[in-house]
């Protein structure tokens, strides 16, 4: 009789029974349930990777206790392992016990090739917000290998340990010197590689710059120095877009240097009506020429506004359905776009911007450094993050 991975319901009735009174360490005992089994515990995953310290462990615990055990009566034996077992005659447990084995140490391959898998340097993931690099999944060829998954298309980057690992898994055995060396790879066995990579972000950032907003403009002013200074260490990059007058002027094109960028915004003037239409159509412009340079890029717009736009990009429309219309057009671009609403009672506006983006909306209380900060460090965070579910998705 051949050993079984598929025991029948009665024996897989009694594993939990074996698991809690079974010592690890080559615990034999017998049970009687209904009939008299011998469960034998090994010190192994699955009970199909006996060694010959395991049989000759087996060997000693059964001659130690053979006055006290009956083998004549023993109707079934179980090798039990952490994960699988196996259920057998004793006939089969003796022949297994006797079998010759190779000088060398029998060995599972699904042990080996794990141990391979997990053998290259280990880098300690730190947050974004430590000065590093995002990182989003990948796709294709290029990034850290971290884990394996099931293909959702045809397997291009197979990943070779886990699907040995999973057609020895789906074949209950194990590779055995002088034992059939060829390991079947079915279909289903294929596991692909799972890989992330670095990538920077692009902050453009659309201000209204009209009289309403003075106090906040020198809040943002400030901001954008601060994600200047973070930008220097992560290689991020970051660009202003004044909204004042009849069109929205780039004051700062994108760039990771604190002091160019602190020349530009000491120009920045304030008063006159809102073109968010242009601010928000310029900065999309911003993004796209970066984007070409560097495509795995992040691309973030944060319109910060008391929500009012008045000017129309063309003479006699609309001024806020023209807006609306330009925050479609970046959610078909793939830009994230943050409202960060500094009015005092909040905008209606503003809301809408963001919906019809598919952004998000954040209102402060005032025109906050602080506030306005760690809204965009959370909108970098969740656009990583967010980057990597896409990339997830194309891959399907």
């Amino acid at each position: 009789m051949e050993p079984s991975e598929s025991p029948p319901p009665r024996a897989g009735e009694l594993i939990p029974l074996l698991r809690k009174n079974l010592d690890r360490d080559w615990g034999c005992k017998v049970f009687f349930v209904g009939a008299s089994v011998l469960g034998i515990r090994l010190p192994r995953e699955r009970a199909g990777m006996m060694t010959d310290e395991d049989a000759a462990r087996v060997r000693s615990v059964l001659e130690i206790r053979a006055p006290s055990i009956r083998m004549e009566e023993i109707a079934a034996v179980i090798l039990l392992g952490d994960e699988t077992f196996i259920e057998m005659r004793l006939p089969d447990l003796e022949a297994l016990l006797r079998r010759p084995r190779p000088v060398e140490e029998p060995c599972d391959l699904a042990e080996i090739l794990d141990g391979f898998a997990r053998s290259g340097p280990k880098v300690a993931a730190k947050s974004p917000a430590s000065g590093r690099r995002s990182e989003v999944l990948a796709i294709g060829k290029r990034g850290r290998y971290v884990r394996a998954r099931m293909p959702r298309s045809e397997a291009k980057d197979v990943a070779l340990a886990p699907t040995i690992r999973a057609a020895l898994a789906r074949s209950g055995g194990f590779v055995e010197a002088g034992v059939g060396r060829s390991v079947v790879i079915r279909e289903e066995d294929l596991r692909e590689k799972v890989r992330r990579r670095k990538v920077s972000t692009l902050v453009g950032i659309v201000l209204d710059t009209s009289f309403s907003m003075e106090e906040a403009s020198e809040a943002t002013r400030r901001v954008v120095l601060e994600l200047l200074r973070d930008a220097y260490q992560r290689r991020d990059r970051v660009a202003l877009v004044s909204c004042s007058g009849r069109v929205a002027e780039v004051v700062l094109p994108f760039t990771p240097a604190a002091a160019t960028a602190k020349r530009h915004l000491d120009g920045v003037e304030y008063g006159g009506t809102t073109p968010l239409a242009s601010g928000l159509a310029k900065g999309s412009a911003l993004l796209a020429r970066e984007r070409d340079k560097e495509p795995s890029a992040i691309p973030i717009l944060v319109l910060i506004t008391d929500g009012s736009a008045n000017v129309p990009l063309e003479v006699a429309a609309d001024p806020d359905q023209e807006v609306e219309e330009v925050a479609r057009e970046l959610k078909r671009s793939g830009v994230h776009l943050l409202v960060v609403d500094v009015g005092s009672g909040g905008s209606e506006l503003a809301k809408r911007i963001s919906a019809a983006a598919g952004g998000r909306y954040v209102k402060t209380n005032r025109p906050s450094q602080e506030e306005i900060y760690a809204a965009i460090k959370e909108e970098q965070r969740g656009a990583a993050g967010l980057a990597g579910a896409e990339g997830w998705e194309r891959e399907r």
